[in-house]
């Protein structure tokens, strides 16, 4: 493939550019709506540090560094491969982190448009 080209016979609802695939965001409301009817999942891949801020409700926790052991493979265990899952992160790293998610197969994989702070505000509003 030539630099610059695009490759768009890639899955996961995205497009293949460079090293990744390009996935989309999705809204804190979205990802907290998919949650509660138990079609996906949310994966907290903020560093330990960041956690202490404190946990997001049902949220799967994974060091970035481990997302390829635990996302790897043909089968987690926990998450079929067409499960949605919102993925949040520091900004600058949730779309690579969701992008090498969709990288291992996964075909709904998204990042929380406003990561941390906007899931801790839907869950705090729906928890009224």
């Amino acid at each position: 493939m030539e630099k610059g080209t695009v490759d768009t016979q890639v899955g996961a609802k995205g497009s293949k550019i460079g090293e990744w695939t390009q996935v989309e965001p999705i809204t804190a409301t979205g990802a907290m709506r998919v949650v509660g009817q138990g079609r996906g999942v949310v994966v907290d891949a903020r560093p330990q540090v960041r956690r202490h801020q404190g946990s997001l409700p049902g949220a799967v926790v994974v060091e970035p560094g481990e997302v390829s052991r635990v996302f790897g493979g043909t089968s987690t265990g926990w998450v079929h491969h067409d499960s949605e899952i919102a993925v949040v992160s520091v900004r600058s790293e949730a779309p690579r982190i969701a992008a090498e998610i969709a990288d291992m197969g996964y075909r709904n994989v998204h990042y929380v448009d406003g990561g941390y702070t906007a899931m801790n505000r839907v869950a705090q509003r729906d928890s009224r």
